[in-house]
């Protein structure tokens, strides 16, 4: 296939002029020059750029635009999906810290009980062999 000159490039892909030059002299697209100075571009070189214009490219067009607009939707349900699992991960974790500190708290309660009942039989018995000495005190006095 010859080269396109540059009218017959934008015709092909429906660009305008200044954007395939700003394109060749940004190094997006080689092109060369004739013996007039037109650019002369390749025809592969140009579509690996730019798409090649026709009727179907805009059903195309609008193709992708339904698939983005579809991922896009999904995406959007996906965030929603994974903000309400994060919440309830969030009610579990502070159901759980609720239920860890209630039972800590019991388990400060029944330590005390059990402390102070450690306590209390060893001064019942200092109280009932205070009792049998004055007893044996009153029995035998000497």
């Amino acid at each position: 296939m010859k080269p396109f000159t540059l009218t017959e490039a934008m015709r092909e892909t429906k660009r305008a002029k200044s954007t395939i030059i700003d394109a060749i002299k940004t190094g997006r697209l080689s092109a060369g020059r004739d013996d007039k100075g037109r650019y002369l571009i390749d025809p592969a070189e140009l579509f690996r750029c730019y798409p090649r214009y026709d009727d179907r490219t805009d059903v195309k067009t609008d193709s992708v635009q339904e698939t983005t607009q579809l991922t896009y939707q999904l995406s959007e349900l996906k965030i929603q999906s994974l903000i309400q699992q994060l919440d309830r991960e969030r009610e579990l974790n502070r159901d759980l810290a609720r239920r860890l500190d209630e039972s800590d708290a019991e388990r400060r309660k029944l330590t005390k009980l059990l402390t102070f009942q450690q306590e209390q039989p060893a001064k019942v018995q200092e109280h009932s062999v205070k009792k049998e000495n004055k007893l044996w005190k009153k029995l035998f006095r000497h």
